[in-house]
């Protein structure tokens, strides 16, 4: 069953939610623009910075005025304070819905969609990118290919969970798929498999467990959230949010969690208290829009990107938040 595409009446542009807690401007949410503007590219931090990379800068529709397969290798550093982008790399495989993290000081790729001798297909090869140096090293590639895919870093391994494959070149379908990678980071070792197999949730560790929230299963998304000890090796439930999500936003801060956008409530913006196991909707100044990215360096949060419907053009839109509003 495919999705139906949602419009968002109110454009590109801050648009406040209805109800919830309030931001003052004054608090100073920021914004700026993308130099290319992306939907589905990777966020992470890194020291004092973001980075964003890949993407896609059109709609998906296969129409004369737009083509699927076009997708992004450039990678940007993003200063929270200035919001100015500076280049950082040109990846080997441009692409978009995949995952990226910094591990020992290099930024790891991982899965996606690219575009080889005319044809798109999904990814499983990893790149780790010496930003400094600008070497790129290939592997070790992921066991499947995988989109809409998230990954996360703890102790010094690499977490991705879920996304979507297709099993032997067929039907795409949601994956539940978990893999660690550790040093020497030469191989990848499957874990237990998520209770429920999505792609387009979001991943966030906190206190040692990976909370994995939303998600689509390639028919329907999902208000749940799934929780994997990675000490204990075992998964639970979580407080599920107050609507199903997907192609959403997330980031963390100490034990709360952020939320921006969604497929269907496009405005949408949450924040998941996990001490206490309780959800709100926040009211903020937040452009409308899905397929974005967020991640949190020091105190401001940076979300980019996304579009709203599958064949306008992806956005540059680029907002910064103050951990202290949102918790507020």
């Amino acid at each position: 069953m495919n999705r139906r595409d949602f419009v968002c009446a109110s454009g590109v542009g801050f648009a406040a939610a209805a109800t919830g807690i309030a931001v003052s401007k004054a608090d100073g949410p920021r914004s700026g623009r993308l130099h290319v503007p992306r939907y589905a590219p990777a966020l992470t931090a890194h020291e004092d910075a973001v980075y964003i990379s890949g993407g896609a800068p059109i709609g998906a529709a296969s129409t004369d005025e737009h083509t699927y397969s076009r997708v992004l290798g450039l990678v940007e550093r993003i200063d929270p304070v200035s919001l100015r982008q500076t280049f950082a790399a040109n990846a080997i495989f441009p692409r978009a819905n995949h995952a990226s993290v910094f591990v020992d000081g290099q930024l790891w790729l991982l899965g996606g969609r690219t575009h080889d001798a005319g044809k798109s297909r999904l990814v499983r090869e990893t790149e780790r990118i010496d930003l400094g140096s600008q070497a790129i090293w290939r592997g070790p590639d992921l066991p499947i290919p995988l989109i809409d895919l998230v990954a996360t870093t703890a102790e010094e391994r690499v977490y991705v969970f879920g996304g979507v494959t297709r099993p032997d070149g067929g039907s795409s379908e949601a994956s539940a798929a978990a893999f660690v990678c550790e040093p020497p980071y030469d191989t990848w070792r499957a874990l237990p498999a998520m209770p429920q197999a999505l792609g387009n949730c979001s991943a966030h560790l906190v206190d040692g467990r990976v909370y994995l929230i939303g998600g689509f299963d390639r028919e329907q998304a999902y208000a749940i959230t799934q929780i994997f000890d990675i000490r204990a090796g075992r998964w639970s439930e979580g407080p599920p949010p107050p609507y199903p999500l997907s192609a959403h936003a997330g980031t963390q801060a100490g034990r709360h969690i952020f939320l921006f956008g969604d497929y269907q409530r496009q405005s949408s913006v949450l924040s998941l208290d996990c001490a206490a196991g309780t959800w709100r909707p926040l009211s903020l100044p937040f452009t409308p829009r899905r397929h974005v990215r967020a991640a949190k360096v020091a105190e401001t949060i940076i979300v980019a990107g996304g579009n709203q419907n599958s064949v306008a053009p992806a956005l540059d839109v680029l907002e910064a938040y103050r951990v202290s509003d949102l918790k507020a």
